[in-house]
């Protein structure tokens, strides 16, 4: 996929194209059957509160430039917009596509002001889908407060229960509204704007595994697609390979906020994301994103986009291009590197499975670790001067096999 940078000379400009979508949209008809369920909030008892706080803001008036992919085919009629709200730790995306809202997710119970906050400042009264991926509270937090002071047309929820005051209030609101819960089915594939999202998990019971039970959507939009993962770990992401359906997108939305408990090797690779989109609190309490994390996504070239760092990203496509924007800068090398990284993990780079071993040792070139940038044509030794502001390590295989040459400067390995 070739890649073209834009640029976003003023946040006037966003606003305008944003705003432009928004509207009171007419209910979304789903394309395929699906369950649901009523609300009961009685049927719960053992309610216990959650404890957990995030923190978040809604975008300010600063926007930056960065490389985006460019997909072929005709654009569509209308802009689509997806926003990865900064709400701390945890997880809020609003998706605008054209006059429909969806929104995935809203944060901690702290974090539904700031939802609600961000919907009013876009004028959004109105949504079409409201998605809670699973129970636990750094993603349905909020979700009470927006169901509360919004008209919503559907809210998607897996089956599956949980016993504390935060999935209880989020099913008061849904009573309160006189709205059902409709259950992902996988492989249903529902129509919003002028694009559709499909239901890819998920795919099995996974008992009091909670993060597993994420609901996990792919979203056609023209030629583009977008993959949201919840906090599936690698034995559901393993499980939606296995189903068939594929998962293959342009932009990731990183599982478990940049946990080594998900975004498998294989399940990447299926993937194959040019953007990948992480969720995380700046300074959380569990080292999110995890430094193994970040080097898979560094040796796959994809592009970091992190909310702990940049704030709120809003990702844009009109079908075939495009466009990322966010509120904060952040250097190439700050993005792939952990909080809690040492200098050990971000050197070592992915871990080596036993193929690659195998293959190691009939090119010992393979084992040879060298460094290259994102656009330069040179490979480099650690700590040379021009991996200052992008720094992504490679074998010396791959890098000769790519065609990069090494650099006259650090002269690293030949």
């Amino acid at each position: 996929m070739r890649k073209r940078r834009t640029y976003f000379l003023t946040f006037i400009l966003i606003l305008c194209l944003l705003l432009s979508g928004c509207g009171t949209p007419a209910p979304v008809s789903d394309q395929n059957s699906t369950g649901s369920v009523t609300a009961n909030p009685q049927s719960f008892a053992d309610i216990e509160k959650d404890t957990d706080s995030g923190e978040g803001s809604a975008p300010q008036t600063t926007l930056s430039e960065t490389s985006a992919p460019a997909v072929s085919g005709d654009p569509t009629t209308e802009q689509l917009s997806v926003h990865f709200i900064d709400v701390g730790q945890g997880d809020s995306i609003l998706i605008q596509a054209g006059d429909e809202n969806m929104l995935i997710d809203a944060g901690t119970n702290e974090s539904g002001s700031v939802v609600t906050q961000y919907l009013t400042d876009l004028g959004i009264s109105h949504l079409d889908w409201v998605i809670g991926t699973h129970p636990h509270e750094d993603h349905i937090g909020g979700l009470d407060d927006v169901i509360l002071s919004t008209d919503v047309d559907r809210v998607m929820m897996p089956p599956k229960e949980h016993t504390t005051q935060t999935f209880e209030d989020v099913l008061d609101a849904v009573e309160a509204k006189n709205l059902t819960i409709t259950l992902p089915e996988t492989g249903d594939t529902y129509p919003l704007g002028d694009g559709r999202f499909t239901v890819l998990g998920p795919v099995a019971d996974y008992g009091d595994d909670l993060n597993n039970w994420s609901i996990v959507l792919r979203l056609d939009y023209g030629d583009t697609s977008f993959l949201f993962t919840g906090d599936v770990e690698s034995t559901a992401e393993s499980d939606i390979l296995n189903s068939g359906l594929s998962v293959d997108a342009d932009v990731l939305k990183v599982g478990h906020h940049g946990s080594d408990t998900s975004t498998s090797q294989d399940f990447l690779d299926a993937v194959s994301p040019d953007f990948a989109v992480i969720s995380a609190g700046k300074g959380n309490d569990y080292g999110h994103p995890h430094q193994a994390t970040l080097n898979k996504l560094l040796a796959a070239q994809v592009n970091l986009c992190r909310t702990d760092l940049q704030g709120t990203v809003i990702i844009t496509s009109n079908g075939s291009d495009l466009d990322v924007s966010y509120e904060k800068e952040a250097g190439e090398s700050e993005l792939g590197t952990s909080p809690d990284a040492s200098a050990s993990e971000i050197e070592a780079g992915p871990a080596v499975t036993s193929e690659t071993q195998q293959t190691q040792t009939a090119d010992p070139d393979i084992s040879i670790q060298v460094h290259i940038t994102r656009t330069g044509e040179k490979y480099h030794s650690a700590g040379c001067q021009y991996l200052k502001n992008s720094d992504i390590p490679i074998s010396l295989a791959d890098a000769k096999a790519q065609g990069y040459t090494p650099c006259s400067k650090c002269h690293p390995p030949q």
